[in-house]
Protein backbone atom coordinates (compact mmCIF):
# COMPACT_ATOMS: atom_id res chain seq x y z
CA UNK A 1 0.00 0.00 0.00
CA UNK A 2 1.33 3.25 -0.92
CA UNK A 3 1.24 6.31 1.58
CA UNK A 4 2.28 10.06 1.21
CA UNK A 5 1.84 12.42 4.15
CA UNK A 6 2.01 15.84 2.95
CA UNK A 7 3.22 18.82 5.13
CA UNK A 8 4.44 22.54 4.85
CA UNK A 9 7.67 22.01 6.44
CA UNK A 10 9.35 20.13 9.61
CA UNK A 11 9.84 23.02 11.98
CA UNK A 12 9.61 21.84 15.38
CA UNK A 13 6.18 21.70 15.89
CA UNK A 14 3.83 19.01 17.22
CA UNK A 15 2.26 18.36 13.65
CA UNK A 16 5.39 17.61 12.10
CA UNK A 17 6.77 15.21 15.00
CA UNK A 18 3.37 13.51 14.83
CA UNK A 19 3.94 12.97 10.93
CA UNK A 20 7.40 11.61 10.72
CA UNK A 21 7.03 9.26 13.80
CA UNK A 22 3.60 7.62 12.53
CA UNK A 23 4.90 7.40 9.14
CA UNK A 24 8.26 6.18 10.39
CA UNK A 25 6.78 3.25 12.25
CA UNK A 26 4.35 1.92 9.97
CA UNK A 27 5.91 -1.02 8.77
CA UNK A 28 7.32 -2.86 5.91
CA UNK A 29 3.45 -3.58 3.81
CA UNK A 30 3.84 -0.36 3.37
CA UNK A 31 5.41 2.49 0.66
CA UNK A 32 6.00 5.48 2.32
CA UNK A 33 6.31 8.90 1.40
CA UNK A 34 6.72 12.52 3.03
CA UNK A 35 5.87 15.28 0.73
CA UNK A 36 7.04 18.43 1.90
CA UNK A 37 6.86 22.54 0.84
CA UNK A 38 9.77 22.99 1.83
CA UNK A 39 12.81 21.93 4.08
CA UNK A 40 13.85 24.84 5.59
CA UNK A 41 14.61 24.92 8.97
CA UNK A 42 13.48 21.68 8.86
CA UNK A 43 14.86 20.36 12.60
CA UNK A 44 12.88 16.62 12.62
CA UNK A 45 14.42 15.42 9.03
CA UNK A 46 17.47 13.20 11.23
CA UNK A 47 14.14 11.51 12.63
CA UNK A 48 12.66 9.92 9.50
CA UNK A 49 13.02 7.00 9.04
CA UNK A 50 15.51 5.38 6.71
CA UNK A 51 12.67 3.44 4.57
CA UNK A 52 10.70 6.58 3.73
CA UNK A 53 11.29 8.51 0.98
CA UNK A 54 11.44 12.26 1.16
CA UNK A 55 10.19 14.42 -1.37
CA UNK A 56 10.75 18.26 -1.16
CA UNK A 57 8.63 20.42 -3.64
CA UNK A 58 10.60 22.95 -6.47
CA UNK A 59 8.21 25.27 -6.20
CA UNK A 60 7.08 28.22 -4.69
CA UNK A 61 4.04 29.94 -4.25
CA UNK A 62 0.34 27.84 -3.21
CA UNK A 63 -0.86 27.80 -6.24
CA UNK A 64 2.38 26.43 -7.76
CA UNK A 65 2.74 23.86 -5.47
CA UNK A 66 -0.74 22.85 -5.72
CA UNK A 67 0.07 22.12 -9.35
CA UNK A 68 3.71 20.33 -8.64
CA UNK A 69 1.96 18.07 -6.02
CA UNK A 70 -0.86 17.28 -8.04
CA UNK A 71 1.80 16.27 -10.39
CA UNK A 72 3.17 14.24 -8.44
CA UNK A 73 0.43 12.19 -6.99
CA UNK A 74 -0.81 11.47 -10.81
CA UNK A 75 2.56 10.34 -11.25
CA UNK A 76 2.99 7.82 -8.04
CA UNK A 77 -0.82 7.14 -7.57
CA UNK A 78 -0.82 6.79 -3.53
CA UNK A 79 -3.82 4.47 -2.26
CA UNK A 80 -3.49 6.79 0.99
CA UNK A 81 -3.00 10.92 1.39
CA UNK A 82 -3.10 12.67 4.38
CA UNK A 83 -1.92 16.20 4.83
CA UNK A 84 -1.13 17.73 7.80
CA UNK A 85 -2.12 21.45 8.50
CA UNK A 86 -1.84 22.41 3.92
CA UNK A 87 -5.43 20.28 3.85
CA UNK A 88 -7.20 22.61 1.46
CA UNK A 89 -4.09 22.33 -1.04
CA UNK A 90 -3.88 18.87 -1.16
CA UNK A 91 -7.60 18.20 -1.14
CA UNK A 92 -7.53 19.90 -4.72
CA UNK A 93 -4.06 18.73 -5.87
CA UNK A 94 -5.50 15.09 -5.21
CA UNK A 95 -8.80 16.07 -6.87
CA UNK A 96 -6.91 17.40 -9.69
CA UNK A 97 -4.56 14.57 -10.14
CA UNK A 98 -7.61 12.33 -10.50
CA UNK A 99 -8.65 10.99 -7.40
CA UNK A 100 -6.83 7.83 -7.55
CA UNK A 101 -6.20 7.84 -3.09
CA UNK A 102 -7.95 7.80 -0.24
CA UNK A 103 -7.85 11.49 1.12
CA UNK A 104 -7.37 12.01 5.22
CA UNK A 105 -7.29 15.02 6.98
CA UNK A 106 -4.84 15.00 10.11
CA UNK A 107 -6.53 17.53 12.62
CA UNK A 108 -3.91 17.97 15.93
CA UNK A 109 -5.59 20.90 16.87
CA UNK A 110 -9.03 22.15 17.85
CA UNK A 111 -9.90 25.00 14.53
CA UNK A 112 -11.59 27.86 16.42
CA UNK A 113 -8.98 27.55 18.82
CA UNK A 114 -6.36 28.20 15.52
CA UNK A 115 -8.69 30.65 14.32
CA UNK A 116 -8.83 32.88 17.33
CA UNK A 117 -4.81 32.13 17.76
CA UNK A 118 -3.23 36.01 17.33
CA UNK A 119 0.18 34.61 16.35
CA UNK A 120 -1.60 33.43 12.98
CA UNK A 121 -2.98 35.38 10.40
CA UNK A 122 -6.52 33.86 10.33
CA UNK A 123 -7.89 36.43 13.28
CA UNK A 124 -9.48 38.91 10.91
CA UNK A 125 -13.25 38.64 10.19
CA UNK A 126 -12.79 38.36 6.45
CA UNK A 127 -10.01 35.44 6.72
CA UNK A 128 -11.88 33.95 9.48
CA UNK A 129 -14.89 33.26 7.30
CA UNK A 130 -13.08 31.99 4.65
CA UNK A 131 -11.26 29.79 6.37
CA UNK A 132 -14.57 28.59 8.32
CA UNK A 133 -16.26 27.85 5.48
CA UNK A 134 -13.41 25.96 3.47
CA UNK A 135 -13.47 23.64 6.55
CA UNK A 136 -17.36 22.92 6.39
CA UNK A 137 -16.50 22.18 2.26
CA UNK A 138 -13.48 20.49 2.22
CA UNK A 139 -13.53 18.66 5.74
CA UNK A 140 -16.97 16.97 4.63
CA UNK A 141 -15.55 16.06 1.14
CA UNK A 142 -12.43 13.79 2.99
CA UNK A 143 -12.26 10.08 2.87
CA UNK A 144 -11.82 10.27 6.80
CA UNK A 145 -10.81 13.15 9.14
CA UNK A 146 -8.52 11.93 11.67
CA UNK A 147 -8.49 13.83 14.95
CA UNK A 148 -5.95 13.87 18.07
CA UNK A 149 -8.83 14.14 20.64
CA UNK A 150 -12.65 14.17 21.37
CA UNK A 151 -12.58 17.15 21.93
CA UNK A 152 -11.34 18.21 18.39
CA UNK A 153 -13.86 16.25 16.99
CA UNK A 154 -16.59 18.12 19.45
CA UNK A 155 -15.04 21.66 18.00
CA UNK A 156 -15.52 20.47 14.14
CA UNK A 157 -18.80 19.33 14.71
CA UNK A 158 -20.53 21.80 16.58
CA UNK A 159 -18.94 24.64 15.17
CA UNK A 160 -18.39 23.40 11.81
CA UNK A 161 -20.86 20.82 10.72
CA UNK A 162 -18.30 17.78 10.16
CA UNK A 163 -20.13 14.80 10.47
CA UNK A 164 -18.70 12.97 13.37
CA UNK A 165 -19.55 9.46 11.10
CA UNK A 166 -16.10 10.71 9.12
CA UNK A 167 -13.99 11.26 11.73
CA UNK A 168 -11.80 8.74 13.61
CA UNK A 169 -9.89 9.83 17.41
CA UNK A 170 -6.18 8.57 16.84
CA UNK A 171 -4.22 9.75 19.65
CA UNK A 172 -0.69 10.68 19.23
CA UNK A 173 2.62 8.59 19.09
CA UNK A 174 5.68 8.81 21.09
CA UNK A 175 9.01 7.02 20.38
CA UNK A 176 9.21 5.49 24.17
CA UNK A 177 12.54 3.78 23.41
CA UNK A 178 14.18 7.13 22.27
CA UNK A 179 12.65 9.21 25.37
CA UNK A 180 13.07 6.86 28.16
CA UNK A 181 16.92 6.71 26.83
CA UNK A 182 17.48 10.56 26.43
CA UNK A 183 15.97 11.05 29.77
CA UNK A 184 18.83 9.26 31.45
CA UNK A 185 21.80 11.62 29.56
CA UNK A 186 22.93 13.83 32.54
CA UNK A 187 22.03 17.68 33.00
CA UNK A 188 24.55 20.23 33.78
CA UNK A 189 22.58 22.26 37.32
CA UNK A 190 24.54 23.65 39.73
CA UNK A 191 21.41 26.09 41.45
CA UNK A 192 20.06 24.94 44.10
CA UNK A 193 15.92 24.94 44.83
CA UNK A 194 12.87 22.67 43.66
CA UNK A 195 13.10 23.11 39.59
CA UNK A 196 9.87 22.94 37.32
CA UNK A 197 10.38 22.45 33.49
CA UNK A 198 7.89 24.01 30.59
CA UNK A 199 7.91 23.08 26.98
CA UNK A 200 6.23 24.80 24.14
CA UNK A 201 6.22 27.46 21.27
CA UNK A 202 7.03 30.62 22.76
CA UNK A 203 3.45 32.20 21.96
CA UNK A 204 0.26 33.11 23.23
CA UNK A 205 -1.73 30.41 23.40
CA UNK A 206 0.36 28.18 25.48
CA UNK A 207 0.06 31.10 28.20
CA UNK A 208 3.06 30.82 30.37
CA UNK A 209 2.51 34.40 31.82
CA UNK A 210 0.01 31.81 33.67
CA UNK A 211 3.25 30.45 34.38
CA UNK A 212 5.34 33.40 36.13
CA UNK A 213 2.60 34.62 37.77
CA UNK A 214 2.00 30.73 39.71
CA UNK A 215 5.96 31.19 40.11
CA UNK A 216 6.05 34.69 42.07
CA UNK A 217 3.67 33.10 44.83
CA UNK A 218 5.98 29.99 45.02
CA UNK A 219 9.19 31.43 47.00
CA UNK A 220 12.66 29.52 45.75
CA UNK A 221 10.99 27.65 42.99
CA UNK A 222 13.32 27.67 40.08
CA UNK A 223 11.64 27.07 36.13
CA UNK A 224 13.06 25.80 33.07
CA UNK A 225 11.41 26.73 29.97
CA UNK A 226 11.92 25.35 26.68
CA UNK A 227 11.17 26.24 23.43
CA UNK A 228 11.46 29.44 21.16
CA UNK A 229 8.77 31.59 19.54
CA UNK A 230 7.42 35.21 18.80
CA UNK A 231 7.35 35.53 22.38
CA UNK A 232 10.15 35.63 23.61
CA UNK A 233 11.36 39.25 24.51
CA UNK A 234 7.97 39.64 25.88
CA UNK A 235 8.34 37.19 28.22
CA UNK A 236 11.71 37.74 29.46
CA UNK A 237 10.51 41.23 30.17
CA UNK A 238 8.02 39.59 32.01
CA UNK A 239 10.31 37.74 34.52
CA UNK A 240 12.42 40.87 34.96
CA UNK A 241 9.05 42.83 35.78
CA UNK A 242 8.05 40.26 38.34
CA UNK A 243 11.69 39.74 40.01
CA UNK A 244 12.30 36.38 38.61
CA UNK A 245 15.58 36.52 36.49
CA UNK A 246 17.11 34.34 39.34
CA UNK A 247 14.82 31.80 39.34
CA UNK A 248 14.01 31.26 35.11
CA UNK A 249 15.82 30.14 32.73
CA UNK A 250 14.54 30.47 28.53
CA UNK A 251 16.81 27.00 27.36
CA UNK A 252 15.30 27.43 23.82
CA UNK A 253 14.29 25.09 21.36
CA UNK A 254 15.87 21.89 22.44
CA UNK A 255 15.35 18.87 19.57
CA UNK A 256 15.90 15.84 23.07
CA UNK A 257 14.89 18.27 25.53
CA UNK A 258 13.90 15.06 27.60
CA UNK A 259 16.83 14.89 29.74
CA UNK A 260 15.53 18.81 30.76
CA UNK A 261 12.18 17.33 31.68
CA UNK A 262 13.55 14.41 33.63
CA UNK A 263 15.83 16.67 35.67
CA UNK A 264 12.53 18.61 37.18
CA UNK A 265 10.44 18.13 40.33
CA UNK A 266 7.42 19.05 38.06
CA UNK A 267 6.43 19.34 34.29
CA UNK A 268 3.84 22.15 34.15
CA UNK A 269 1.42 23.19 31.13
CA UNK A 270 -0.16 26.18 30.85
CA UNK A 271 -1.86 26.18 27.70
CA UNK A 272 -5.02 28.34 26.87
CA UNK A 273 -6.25 25.05 24.57
CA UNK A 274 -4.05 22.20 23.18
CA UNK A 275 -5.46 19.55 20.78
CA UNK A 276 -3.87 17.19 22.32
CA UNK A 277 -0.50 17.51 24.41
CA UNK A 278 2.03 15.54 22.92
CA UNK A 279 4.24 16.79 26.05
CA UNK A 280 2.70 15.58 28.33
CA UNK A 281 2.84 12.49 27.39
CA UNK A 282 6.71 12.66 26.76
CA UNK A 283 6.83 14.35 30.13
CA UNK A 284 5.22 11.17 31.96
CA UNK A 285 7.70 8.79 29.77
CA UNK A 286 10.78 10.70 31.71
CA UNK A 287 9.07 9.93 35.11
CA UNK A 288 8.45 13.79 35.65
CA UNK A 289 5.00 14.40 37.79
CA UNK A 290 3.05 16.43 35.66
CA UNK A 291 0.56 19.23 35.94
CA UNK A 292 -1.98 20.79 33.40
CA UNK A 293 -4.24 23.44 32.64
CA UNK A 294 -7.75 21.20 31.89
CA UNK A 295 -8.43 22.08 28.00
CA UNK A 296 -9.91 19.45 24.92
CA UNK A 297 -7.04 17.52 24.59
CA UNK A 298 -5.22 17.36 27.85
CA UNK A 299 -8.40 16.01 29.73
CA UNK A 300 -7.64 13.20 27.68
CA UNK A 301 -4.38 12.20 28.58
CA UNK A 302 -4.55 13.28 32.55
CA UNK A 303 -6.52 11.49 34.65
CA UNK A 304 -6.56 14.20 38.01
CA UNK A 305 -4.73 12.52 41.10
CA UNK A 306 -3.91 9.14 39.33
CA UNK A 307 -1.21 10.05 36.17
CA UNK A 308 -1.21 13.88 36.91
CA UNK A 309 -2.93 16.79 38.43
CA UNK A 310 -5.41 18.78 36.33
CA UNK A 311 -6.13 22.46 37.64
CA UNK A 312 -8.14 25.53 36.31
CA UNK A 313 -5.97 28.36 34.63
CA UNK A 314 -5.43 30.50 37.37
CA UNK A 315 -2.21 31.15 38.80
CA UNK A 316 -3.70 29.85 43.02
CA UNK A 317 -4.75 26.57 41.43
CA UNK A 318 -1.64 26.23 38.79
CA UNK A 319 0.71 27.27 42.51
CA UNK A 320 -1.13 25.19 44.77
CA UNK A 321 -0.72 22.35 42.59
CA UNK A 322 3.28 22.41 41.61
CA UNK A 323 3.28 22.74 45.42
CA UNK A 324 1.60 19.32 46.19
CA UNK A 325 3.87 18.16 43.63
CA UNK A 326 7.06 19.30 45.14
CA UNK A 327 6.37 18.43 48.94
CA UNK A 328 4.61 15.66 48.74
CA UNK A 329 7.06 12.67 47.92
CA UNK A 330 4.30 10.05 48.08
CA UNK A 331 2.57 11.88 45.98
CA UNK A 332 5.29 12.13 42.92
CA UNK A 333 6.04 8.51 43.30
CA UNK A 334 2.22 7.77 42.23
CA UNK A 335 1.72 10.00 39.58
CA UNK A 336 4.66 9.10 38.10
CA UNK A 337 3.97 5.33 38.46
CA UNK A 338 0.72 5.67 37.02
CA UNK A 339 1.79 7.34 34.48
CA UNK A 340 4.49 5.28 33.46
CA UNK A 341 1.63 2.36 32.84
CA UNK A 342 -0.61 4.82 31.03
CA UNK A 343 2.33 6.05 28.22
CA UNK A 344 1.97 2.58 27.34
CA UNK A 345 -0.89 3.24 24.93
CA UNK A 346 0.80 5.82 22.96
CA UNK A 347 3.74 3.86 22.00
CA UNK A 348 4.68 4.70 17.96
CA UNK A 349 4.48 0.96 17.02
CA UNK A 350 0.81 0.73 18.75
CA UNK A 351 -0.45 3.90 17.49
CA UNK A 352 0.77 3.08 13.85
CA UNK A 353 -1.04 -0.40 14.21
CA UNK A 354 -3.87 2.09 14.83
CA UNK A 355 -3.19 3.66 11.52
CA UNK A 356 -2.45 1.00 9.57
CA UNK A 357 -5.88 -0.23 10.52
CA UNK A 358 -7.73 2.57 9.65
CA UNK A 359 -5.82 2.48 5.87
CA UNK A 360 -6.76 -0.94 4.98
CA UNK A 361 -10.28 -0.52 6.29
CA UNK A 362 -10.54 2.70 3.49
CA UNK A 363 -9.23 1.35 0.60
CA UNK A 364 -10.62 -1.91 1.37
CA UNK A 365 -13.96 -0.22 0.63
Amino acid sequence: MKVCFVIPTLTGGGAERVAVTVLSALDGRFDRTLYLFSDADAVYLDRVAPGVRVVVARQRGWLARMLELSNFLNATRPDIVMPFLSYFITAIAASLSGGHGRVIFNQQTPTSGFLDDPDFAWHGRGLRAAFALATRLFYRRADAVVVTSRGVADDLAERYGVPRAGMVVLHNPIDLEAITAAARQPVEDSEAGPLVVAAGRLAGVKNYPLLLDALARLAGVRAWILGDGPERDQLQQLVVSKGLQARVRFLGFQPQPWRFIAHGDAFVLTSHYEGFGNVLIEAMACGTPVVATRSAGTVEIVQDDHNGLLVDADAASVAAAITRVIEDGALRTRLAGAASISVGHYAAPAVAARYAQLFQQLVSE
